[in-house]
């Protein structure tokens, strides 16, 4: 970490005597909050951005100004800590407060910076007017259509929108990262499960509801993790208020276990959606 810039803190490195570790290995559950409240970092190696917004940026807080890769390193934004980067078993993880609460939930392998993390931005005006719903409803529209969305560039164009509406001047601009941040890994389906989820909490303390795109992706996130239980009170959600929805019909007859009720959902999506992309896979 040589390369990076350190900026002292201001905060002694002994304390009570007592120096503190360079290498200290968290795992799931930890809370690196109350960590840091009890042994505060020194410096600040000032990082790398992901994003190209005044919080896409990530650093590091320190306890020394010459590290290497086996000391442990604290990721922050501005001043909201929200992983730790440390050497175990001769290699280097990630580990990341995915929900907000300063507990370590996942490792995962790339840099990212959690959603919540903008929610808690200078930059981000929340607010109870639903911009983002207009989005949301096109997500349905989308998968809903017959063409498949992955083949015909629709879901390309659609990642970009929330791209294109991550900057400070855009209102709950933590929600449209949100969303970019879930496309983007959902091919980490418990790391995906814990985006969409938290943000289905922060959409409904917000607006008062979860929009049936993020009970269906809740949904998928589940199923894809081998939970074929819960799934069903999001599947019915959806269908409550958008019966004709495609993608969730076929998970509701996924997800079925009676044979009879099996078989006469499968018939009706042959019959009545069978130019459906999704359904000409099944």
């Amino acid at each position: 970490m040589k390369y990076f810039k350190y900026v002292f803190l201001g905060i002694y490195f002994f304390i009570g005597g007592i120096i503190f570790s360079q290498q200290i290995i968290f795992k799931i559950g930890d809370n690196i909050i109350e960590y840091i409240s009890k042994n505060p970092p020194q410096y600040i190696a000032e990082g790398t951005f992901l994003y190209n917004i005044p919080d896409g940026g990530i650093d590091l807080l320190v306890y020394k100004t010459e590290t290497s890769e086996k000391d442990t390193k604290f990721l922050v934004q501005g001043s909201t800590v929200f992983g730790v980067m440390q050497y175990e078993n001769n290699t280097t993880k990630l580990l990341y407060d995915i929900t907000g609460n300063g507990k370590l939930d996942i490792s995962h392998d790339s840099l990212l910076i959690p959603f919540w993390v903008l929610s808690k931005s200078a930059h981000t005006k929340v607010s109870r007017n639903n911009n983002i719903l207009r989005y949301l409803d096109n997500g349905i529209k989308m998968f809903n259509d017959n063409d498949n969305p992955y083949t015909n560039d629709a879901m390309r164009k659609y990642v970009a929108e929330f791209s294109s509406l991550i900057n400070i001047s855009t209102e709950n601009r933590d929600l449209f990262y949100g969303m970019l941040e879930y496309y983007r890994l959902a091919q980490y389906p418990a790391l995906a499960l814990m985006i969409i989820s938290e943000l289905g909490i922060r959409y409904n303390e917000r607006f008062g509801n979860i929009h049936p795109l993020i009970s269906l992706h809740i949904a998928e996130s589940l199923i894809n993790s081998g939970n074929n239980e819960l799934p069903v009170g999001y599947i019915n959600n959806v269908l409550s208020t958008n019966p004709n929805c495609v993608p969730a019909k076929v998970y509701s007859w996924q997800l079925e276990k009676d044979p009879v009720a099996k078989q006469r959902k499968y018939n009706e999506l042959k019959t009545n959606y069978r130019n459906h992309w999704i359904v000409k896979q099944i």
